[in-house]
């Protein structure tokens, strides 16, 4: 999934379960961040220099140990190699495999809600949801990612839906995953999915007494709605489409129903710049730029140096707050997959080498 989902529906899932329009921009801010949160900083702190932990990385054919454990948590969610919709022509399977709503991704959300925190419930978010959109590939380079007819390139990139390029995260799409033996991809009914279910767990942590009817009935209103707002089928990735649908959020957002507030347009440096003074202006965006031409083939390996804007308070600061919830998140979900026994767990890569 991209940003349409991981914020701008994810803000609307989260008003309609009931958080405030504030609270509900930040969870789905937060979600969103977990895609652009892959540069490595080093900030100068009064206590000490202050590094982040990444949620993405753009180094997916030679990954480091330590970014090995961003697939599994933030998106590809290892699921049940025996899912009904993991089904393959081939007969393969692997326990590592992405399924939907699956139980190491319920356990993952479950800890999240249960910490209170906004961000963290953001962070969360965005791997429950990706369960959908990311199923049937691994947080790993196999060929088990491979699809039959991917030019050469993208099958270099079988970390992931690399090979399918973004065609798993589009929400108007319909696709063939050749590999699958229900091979008929609906991305927007994959979506809707997520969403209710999403919305449900939200929902229940505002109010636990919800019953059954009432969750139910806001299920099919929340599905009506995504729905609409979709709109049409979008085969060839149209820009003019994706900024209609873009529209329909933001005006579904001020709807009494949805908060009744103005939807932010998202900003990806908003957080960053509102906490970090870089060493050099504009050294993120430039870099950024950058990656965006060679992110498939470099490994950042130096962090890049910066300070707080504000030396004293800058742990109040949203992108401080979101940092350290990557942090609990990936140390919480690790003792969650160490408790699954995943074989090559251990591994110095994603190459499914264990380590000595």
């Amino acid at each position: 999934m991209d940003i349409e989902f991981h914020y701008y529906m994810t803000y609307l899932i989260a008003a309609r379960a009931g958080f405030a329009p504030e609270h509900a921009e930040i969870i789905a801010h937060a979600a969103q961040s977990v895609d652009d949160n892959h540069i490595r900083y080093r900030v100068r702190s009064p206590g000490g220099d202050y590094l982040n932990y990444v949620s993405q990385t753009m180094d997916i054919l030679k990954p480091t140990r330590q970014l090995a454990k961003i697939y599994p948590i933030f998106h590809f969610i290892p699921g049940d190699p025996d899912a009904p919709s993991a089904a393959r022509k081939d007969g393969r399977k692997d326990a590592w495999v992405t399924t939907p709503n699956s139980p190491v991704a319920q356990k993952m959300l479950k800890s999240a809600l249960a910490s209170g925190n906004l961000y963290r419930i953001g962070v969360s978010a965005h791997g429950f949801v990706d369960t959908w959109a990311h199923q049937n590939f691994l947080g790993r380079r196999d060929t088990y990612n491979d699809l039959p007819g991917a030019s050469w390139v993208k099958t270099l990139l079988n970390v992931g839906h690399g090979s399918a390029g973004h065609m798993p995260d589009q929400p108007a799409l319909v696709w063939t995953d050749p590999r699958l033996v229900e091979d008929r991809i609906d991305n927007r009914r994959r979506f809707l999915e997520a969403a209710e279910a999403l919305f449900v767990r939200l929902a229940l942590h505002v109010n636990p007494a919800r019953s059954e009817a009432s969750l139910a009935a806001d299920c099919a209103a929340l599905g009506a709605d995504l729905n609409a707002d979709i709109g049409p089928d979008d085969p060839h990735g149209d820009q003019a489409l994706r900024k209609a649908r873009i529209a329909r959020y933001v005006a579904r957002a001020a709807t009494t129903a949805y908060g009744g507030a103005a939807l932010e347009t998202y900003d990806e440096y908003a957080w960053f710049n509102a906490a970090i003074v870089e060493e050099a202006a504009g050294l993120r965006q430039k870099l950024d730029n950058f990656l965006g031409l060679a992110d498939d083939y470099i490994d950042q390996t130096t962090a890049i140096p910066c300070s707080w804007r504000d030396p004293i308070g800058y742990n109040h600061t949203d992108w401080h707050r979101l940092v350290e919830a990557v942090k609990a998140h990936q140390i919480a979900c690790w003792d969650i997959l160490v408790a699954e026994n995943l074989p090559g767990l251990g591994a110095d890569d994603l190459s499914g080498k264990v380590a000595g």
